[in-house]
């Protein structure tokens, strides 16, 4: 928030008082990218959150350093005087400033790469306020390391920090890292055929330039994985380097497409490449059960869940599932009914539903029409398999035909509202949705029983078919929230930025939180709310209610119906597997390191679902909003507290989702960063 609210004694309404940025930032602060108020001991956002608050003396105006070679220079002077001093002699430490001064090509990559970060526009920075912020952020000073003294002398001297990108050998190590990391939560591929190894990739490339257009686009996402061995892998330097391999694949993914879908005749003789339809492609299949011609189509699927996670583009996150559903359809996907079964015909249908799914996904998160038709049963293609659950697939499926169409509801909602339509001549289609989630849920209520591993790649696809519930769960929950939302909150905006369906505040008006809020004595009892109608209609009251704490919702049902779809997200991301880079034996409880001896915990990957984690968040917080501004009118009690702790506790777990996600894809920052300012803000107003 741009200012912060500060009680008066004499209990008068509070002055709001200009927060301008603070010389020096607190470390932890400076990682986060949140404004520090800079109290000493400790700041107001680590004094909420609980972390160490420490304050490093700005070094602002001198030569620019690395940080890993300025630590490293300084540890070097420090044993050379400790040295010295037991000697008994005096001489001045042996440091190469000039080797540590950053190039002016160095310095403009590590500070303007950082400000065009991917999903920028997702992320609260002001360019003049924060302008100081963001430069501490890229070169803070680094604290004397305690355990330096174990690091010998030739590294101290000789070894800079370098980034360490991920690098595989061959397209098997790639397909290996697909089914740890990417498989479980996006499965555009049949089930492995190998037994997995251990995920190793090198920190150097071995020379290997991939053909397949698929393996280049996994490659994109497989390398925003911080390397197991980079011991600062959330550095900026380490990000920015991650973030242009992963645009370089990107970039390489579309130029192989085209190279493979030139005909040579088009250049020779136009008229025989009208004769010849499809290119004739001489390499071999990265996948031993996947046709090559189709490796093209979910690369596209691929890169349209890049573009969305990482990049923050909508434009192009829909531009690359338009390209994959045409290729689709060229293909004949949608309809495989005549085809025989032969051992492409899984990753026929896994390629066709796929690419429905990002196609329904792109009207979700940007609140337009779909670019095919939703109805399932329109298309001939049977539904993928997993043996020891056959119905994960359609569960899955469902879930995004409904979700996608809730969210057609709330723009039809919208629009009629903007013309003065009443929500009620919508009622109906909200009752036929509402139903439809529940007879879904109901069909889907039994869990598969746990049959024996017949092979020793079936633990892949059981942790697929658990992946798949826990997202249909997430979905369908979400969908529930869309419906009643206006409802229950009138839509109310709480963040400062829009997000999927959710509006914006206006920054011009920040609204202000607790018993600050207002200065007026309710004229409505608790009793007088608990009889009668529980919901306003539209002719009593204006859109948005001036004073929320003489009622704190518009329609009780629909604000518990919203709050318990809410924590049911929370619990669903909390089993959604995690990757198994070590293939730890089952079962796993938590998520799993990189590797032996990293300390970096496995980020899950492709968050097709990150819209669902913000309207969970944003119905509990919506409720602490209201929740606290009710007890400045109402006495507090034991039982308003712990249900605040329930609330936090469900939004806590959906944090621990977004930050999982955020280690890898940037774009996602931004909501991680709005949610955990409005948390901030609600436990600060308590």
């Amino acid at each position: 928030m741009s200012s912060t609210a500060t009680s008066m004694d004499d209990g008068s309404k509070p002055k709001k008082l200009a927060q301008p940025p603070v010389k020096v930032a607190c470390t932890s602060c400076r990682a986060s990218r949140t404004r520090c108020d800079g109290q000493k001991p400790i700041c107001q956002n680590c004094l909420v959150r609980g972390k160490e608050c420490r304050y490093l003396k700005s070094n602002r105006g001198g030569p620019r350093v690395s940080r890993k070679k300025a630590l490293l220079a300084e540890e070097q002077r420090r044993r050379a005087e400790q040295s010295n001093s037991l000697n008994g002699q005096v001489v001045p430490p042996d440091a190469d400033w000039s080797s540590l001064v950053l190039s002016s090509e160095t310095l403009h990559d590590e500070l303007i790469g950082s400000m065009i970060a991917p999903g920028a526009g997702l992320l609260d920075l002001d360019n003049e306020s924060h302008s100081d912020e963001i430069f501490d952020s890229i070169f803070p000073d680094m604290p004397k390391s305690d355990h330096s003294s174990d690091v010998p002398d030739s590294q101290l001297q000789f070894t800079p920090y370098n980034p360490l990108i991920r690098h595989y050998q061959d397209n098997k190590s790639v397909l290996n890292a697909y089914y740890i990391f990417i498989h479980p939560y996006f499965p555009i591929l049949p089930p492995p055929p190998m037994v997995l190894e251990v995920d190793s990739p090198g920190s150097e490339s071995k020379g290997l330039q991939p053909l397949s257009p698929l393996a280049m686009a996994l490659l994109a996402v497989l390398v925003l994985i911080p390397h197991p061995d980079d011991l600062f892998g959330d550095s900026d330097e380490s990000v920015y380097q991650r973030r242009q391999e992963a645009h370089a694949y990107s970039q390489m993914t579309i130029a192989s497409i085209e190279s493979e879908s030139e005909l040579l005749e088009s250049t020779t003789n136009p008229a025989a490449a009208l004769e010849n339809h499809r290119p004739f492609i001489q390499r071999e299949p990265l996948h031993p059960y996947v046709p090559i011609e189709l490796e093209a189509l979910l690369a596209y699927v691929v890169l349209s869940v890049y573009e969305y996670a990482q990049r923050g583009n909508l434009a192009k996150m829909r531009n690359r599932a338009s390209q994959a559903y045409d290729a689709a359809v060229s293909l004949g996907l949608n309809d495989t009914s005549r085809l025989a079964p032969d051992e492409y015909t899984e990753a026929r249908r896994r390629a066709w539903w796929m690419t429905y799914t990002v196609a329904m996904q792109c009207a979700i998160v940007s609140a337009t029409p779909p670019m095919m038709i939703t109805d399932l049963t329109h298309f001939r293609t049977p539904f993928p398999m997993i043996s020891s659950d056959p119905d994960a697939w359609l569960f899955f499926l469902e879930a995004q035909q409904t979700i996608c169409l809730c969210t057609q509801y709330t723009v039809a909602l919208k629009k009629a509202l903007e013309a003065g339509v009443s929500p009620n001549e919508l009622s109906g289609k909200k009752t036929a949705l509402d139903r439809e989630i529940d007879a879904i849920l109901y069909r889907h209520a039994a869990q598969p029983v746990d049959v024996p591993l017949l092979s020793s790649t079936d633990f892949e696809e059981q942790t697929l078919a658990r992946s798949l519930r826990a997202q249909a769960h997430i979905k369908l929950n979400s969908a529930r929230i869309k419906l009643h939302r206006y409802n229950a909150f009138r839509d109310l905006p709480i963040f400062t930025r829009k997000h999927c369906d959710l509006e914006p505040t206006d920054p011009t008006a920040p609204r202000q939180l607790g018993c600050s809020c207002h200065s007026v004595s309710p004229t409505v009892t608790p009793e007088s709310i608990q009889s009668g109608n529980n919901s306003i209609s539209p002719a009593d009251s204006d859109p948005m209610p001036k004073l929320a704490s003489e009622i704190p919702f518009n329609d009780l049902i629909a604000a518990k119906i919203c709050m318990k779809a809410a924590l049911a997200i929370g619990r669903a991301f909390e089993i959604l597997p995690y990757p198994n880079p070590m293939q730890l034996a089952p079962p796993l409880y938590g998520p799993s390191m990189l590797s032996i001896t990293s300390m970096n915990p496995a980020p899950r990957t492709m968050p097709a679902f990150a819209c669902c984690a913000m309207q969970s968040c944003y119905t509990l917080l919506t409720l602490c909003y209201r929740s606290l501004e009710r007890q400045c009118v109402y006495q507090r009690s034991v039982a308003t507290d712990k249900g605040l702790e329930g609330l936090y506790a469900g939004i806590g777990r959906v944090l621990a989702a977004l930050q999982n996600y955020s280690m890898a894809f940037e774009a996602l920052n931004g909501m991680t960063q709005q949610v955990e300012e409005a948390l901030d803000a609600v436990k600060g107003a308590k």
